[in-house]
């Protein structure tokens, strides 16, 4: 072998050896990620019962248990199945949870007192879908409880603070919630929250006196007895730190945990019950969920009624006047319009009617026979009501009406039934007063020959009257008939 060809070999043996010296071992492992639960929490300022067509503030939290929370992703909210307008973007919320273990377990900071409570920690799921996170309570007797103490430096006093927890029964039953300061010196506040097979949140918002002692208690008891309810998510938040967090059995409150929020004011409610709930539809890293149900009865608005009367304030009898009903919502925001019909009156006299139009307006002229008569007039309008607005009477407003002038409106006129005559013959003269405005004038006339009173005559329903002179000496007699006036007329 030739001296170049030994070189090459020795060159590919020692490659070999320094390959085998320097070979590491490897291993492989699939990990599988699973989506994480998640919970909304909704709730609605004010609650309850509200009035048709006011503004709510809806307040959602998507509680992602820690994980970060989506910030470019939508939910949705509904009124029972109806969309409410369009889907809204998460945004980020500062999270916090006072207690370190939110379950209630024995194990984890709970603890019993009075007559010893069946307490059976991880055996029911949680309201977030998550498996055998709940704990199910049974409670003997009146002192049966569970308790959760935080004694400390800590004064919560003067600070507001909500207490809260999950709860789901079989068995329609009332969960009590407690909290105090902790040891008890002067803060102690309860609620009893209706539990049904629902998982709902139970809370209880307390602001601690100016007295209260150090550090926190909160307890739970039963105003029923020997019945299971599922507990999960405890939580006591400070209002001035409050957080939506609610951590898993046996994880304690993470720093700086963050969960989604959503903000909503809805000014859309009809008359009615109204179910609304939030759906997160899910992604690739978070379970789908929908949240609690927030009910809310909405009641008749108290509409909003302006009458004005045109020319305002007065008017001279005959005079057209007219007035006009303005409908709208007590803060005039255009959202709801009153519908329906509205009853003008004058004291507990109606005087007309009308139908209100798309801006809630209605309008009557009083003219003519239906003219507002001498003196002082009390007018009002009654709203018949609708769907969302309840029937309301207007405050009054007053118009004064001053007599009209008789030598403008008022017609005097007088006819002879034989002119001329011949002396010795019988003449009647026929008398009729009527207006250009208002109501047929009532009264009196006096009728005169020159200087001579020849009758003073009450006019009928017509304004008619008449008088006959058996004998008028011949020659030129100058008749004149005088109206008297009456309450409308001068």
């Amino acid at each position: 072998m030739k001296t170049s060809q030994k070189i090459a070999s020795l060159a590919l043996l020692l490659a070999g050896g320094a390959a085998m010296l320097f070979a590491q071992s490897t291993g492989t492992i699939t990990q599988t990620v699973n989506q994480r639960n998640t919970i909304g929490l909704l709730s609605a300022t004010p609650n309850g019962t509200i009035t048709a067509g006011n503004p709510i503030a809806f307040t959602y939290i998507l509680n992602t248990a820690g994980a970060p929370a989506p910030t470019t992703e939508t939910v949705q909210f509904y009124d029972g199945s109806t969309a409410m307008g369009t889907p809204q973007t998460i945004g980020l919320s500062a999270a916090a949870n006072l207690l370190p273990y939110s379950q209630v377990n024995t194990g984890k900071g709970w603890t019993i007192s009075g007559t010893a409570p069946t307490v059976a920690s991880l055996t029911a799921n949680g309201p977030d879908g998550s498996t055998n996170t709940a704990t199910a309570l049974t409670f003997v007797n009146a002192t049966s409880t569970v308790l959760y103490a935080v004694p400390g430096t800590t004064n919560y006093a003067n600070q507001q603070v909500t207490f809260s927890i999950w709860a789901q029964s079989a068995t329609p039953t009332t969960l009590n919630l407690i909290v105090q300061d902790s040891p008890f010196v002067a803060a102690n506040k309860s609620a009893s929250c209706a539990v049904t097979s629902t998982w709902q949140r139970c809370t209880l918002t307390y602001t601690f006196p100016a007295n209260s002692g150090t550090g926190f208690a909160v307890s739970l008891t039963s105003s029923n007895f020997s019945v299971p309810i599922n507990v999960w998510g405890a939580q006591f938040e400070q209002a001035s730190k409050a957080g939506p967090y609610v951590s898993t059995i046996g994880t304690a409150r993470p720093t700086g945990a963050q969960a989604g929020t959503v903000s909503l004011s809805w000014s859309q409610f009809q008359t009615g019950v109204h179910t609304v709930t939030v759906k997160y539809p899910g992604d690739a890293n978070f379970v789908g969920s929908t949240s609690n149900a927030v009910v809310l009865t909405a009641q008749q608005e108290i509409p909003k009624i302006v009458l004005t009367d045109s020319p305002a304030g007065t008017s001279v009898y005959g005079q057209a006047v007219t007035l006009t009903a303005q409908l709208s919502d007590q803060d005039n925001d255009d959202n709801w319009i009153p519908t329906g019909t509205v009853t003008f009156y004058d004291g507990a006299t109606v005087i007309g009617s009308g139908t209100l139009n798309a801006s809630g307006q209605a309008s009557i002229t009083l003219v003519g026979p239906t003219s507002l008569i001498v003196g002082s007039h009390s007018l009002t309008v009654q709203y018949s009501g609708d769907e969302d607005f309840s029937a309301l009477t207007s405050g009054p407003i007053v118009h004064v009406v001053t007599k009209a002038s008789s030598s403008s409106v008022v017609t005097t006129a007088v006819t002879s039934s034989l002119n001329p005559s011949v002396y010795g013959d019988s003449v009647t003269l026929n008398i009729n007063v009527s207006s250009s405005v208002g109501i047929q004038p009532t009264g009196s006339v006096t009728v005169v020959d020159g200087s001579t009173t020849l009758g003073t005559l009450t006019l009928n329903a017509s304004g008619n009257a008449s008088i006959t002179i058996p004998v008028f000496t011949a020659g030129t007699h100058n008749i004149v008939v005088t109206y008297s006036g009456d309450s409308n007329y001068n």
